[in-house]
């Protein structure tokens, strides 16, 4: 029978080992966390896997009793999940493999304090010397995951090298106690034990492939809505300026049909002749000019668009010339923004139906402002805002397209909600470029 205070030790330690595996798997499948709510589930998973150690002491019922029950404490996260539809599969993979790493550094630091200490007692799992080494381990895990998220808050690559590194001093302490010989390991055990080091690095490799694979399956699509933007943007300025040209055509008989109305004292059917002749003149005389011709195609098309919502639509616009900044890039950035400037300010009360579009130089930044109204305040989850269309699926991908874009010129993306106005800001890093005329 166990003492009480090892069954203590295990089932802390058991609590700290399936919360922060249940906390991996919500940081890599991008899901909504809560310390709580993760701390409530893996406390629950630690109990029954304590309850399962008083019937069994084989390592393998209790490593599957907790990769299961870890599983099935992720499962309210994914129903939570706002926009990600993730497969069991994964968890799965992440979970045997975050335990398969567990129990390796498990092994290693009981094994390595028995070397060092010389003696076997560190490798008897009811031993309080074992305890103790697990409790190191756990220390060291719990450093390694607040280093690891820290680093993710900064938004750098460092929790890959992280991984990559443990995995790879896992190998290396295995292949460093097979060639001990203070104390006396379980061959069967220490073979199993290289065999499971070997594998770990491959699945992190593997795990960061297939991310990458997914991350340029994501970007393919992104390149195909935004040329399906401005494809679209073109053929509605193509229309535009089609109905203008008819209208330019016809003058002569616009105008005849007007001296008429007047030449009979008609002044309101005139008025109202001119009315339906000014939509089309307007919509030119609105244009916004940058210089950029697929960027003025895309303001103009949106300015139309905000006038036919009877949306009030403001630009201010000060844009260099002849810099780095590509079209395509700006069309996606602005597209995005205008895109979701004009739903949420279209959705809005009265008083709230407006956007203003603000384009500034400042030194060789471009900051790019998009302001709208809304009645309510975004939808956030995990930091990051969440779209409130129905099919979660196929939308949300807005302002990831604005930060893949801006990622192009070291920019950034920062959005901001205060008294019913939500606000987005791009900065862009440019660089002149020399033209014929400059030379």
């Amino acid at each position: 029978m166990i003492n009480w205070y090892l069954t203590l030790s295990f089932f802390l330690t058991g609590w700290i080992r399936a919360f922060w595996g249940l906390y991996l798997i919500l940081i890599l499948l991008r899901l909504p966390a809560g310390w709580r709510r993760a701390a409530a589930l893996s406390g629950c998973t630690a109990a029954c896997v304590t309850l399962l150690s008083f019937f069994t002491t084989r390592q393998f019922y209790l490593l599957g009793g907790e990769i299961l029950l870890m599983i099935l404490a992720a499962q309210p996260f994914l129903r939570d999940s706002p926009s990600y539809k993730v497969s069991p599969r994964s968890c799965l993979f992440i979970a045997f493999f975050y335990e398969l790493a567990a129990g390796l550094w498990d092994f290693m630091v009981s094994a390595g304090l028995g070397v060092l200490f010389r003696s076997e007692d560190f490798l008897n799992p009811g031993s309080p010397k074992y305890a103790a080494a697990v409790w190191i381990v756990r220390l060291l895990m719990s450093a390694a995951a607040l280093a690891a998220i820290r680093a993710r808050e900064k938004e750098n690559s460092r929790p890959s090298r992280l991984a990559a590194g443990i995995s790879i001093a896992g190998l290396l302490g295995t292949v460093f106690l097979s060639g001990q010989d203070v104390i006396t390991i379980n061959d069967e055990q220490l073979t199993t034990w290289i065999l499971f080091s070997m594998l770990i690095p491959m699945a992190v490799m593997f795990f960061y492939l297939n991310r990458q694979y997914e991350m340029e399956k994501k970007l393919s699509q992104l390149e195909k809505e935004r040329n399906a933007l401005l494809e679209r943007d073109y053929q509605s300025l193509r229309n535009n300026y089609a109905a203008n040209a008819k209208l330019f055509h016809d003058l002569h008989n616009h105008l005849d049909v007007l001296y008429r109305y007047l030449s009979k004292e008609n002044a309101s059917e005139a008025a109202r002749y001119l009315e339906d002749l000014r939509s089309p003149i307007r919509l030119m005389t609105q244009t916004s000019w940058t210089g950029d011709e697929a960027v003025d195609y895309l303001i103009n098309s949106k300015l139309a668009l905000a006038g036919s919502r009877k949306l009030q639509m403001r630009t201010s616009i000060e844009f260099p010339r002849h810099t780095n900044l590509l079209s395509a890039d700006l069309v996606a950035i602005l597209g995005n923004l205008l895109d979701n400037a004009l739903e949420a300010a279209g959705n809005a009360e009265e008083s709230l139906r407006f956007i203003r579009l603000t384009i500034r130089r400042i030194h060789q930044m471009l900051i790019i402002k998009v302001e709208n109204g809304c009645s309510a305040a975004p939808v956030m989850a995990d930091g990051k805002l969440q779209t409130s269309k129905a099919d979660k699926s196929l939308h949300g991908w807005g302002l990831q397209s604005v930060r893949t874009a801006a990622g192009h010129y070291d920019g950034t993306v920062e959005t901001e909600y205060s008294d019913h106005v939500f606000r987005t800001v791009v900065t862009l890093s440019f660089e002149a470029v020399r033209t014929e005329e400059d030379a």
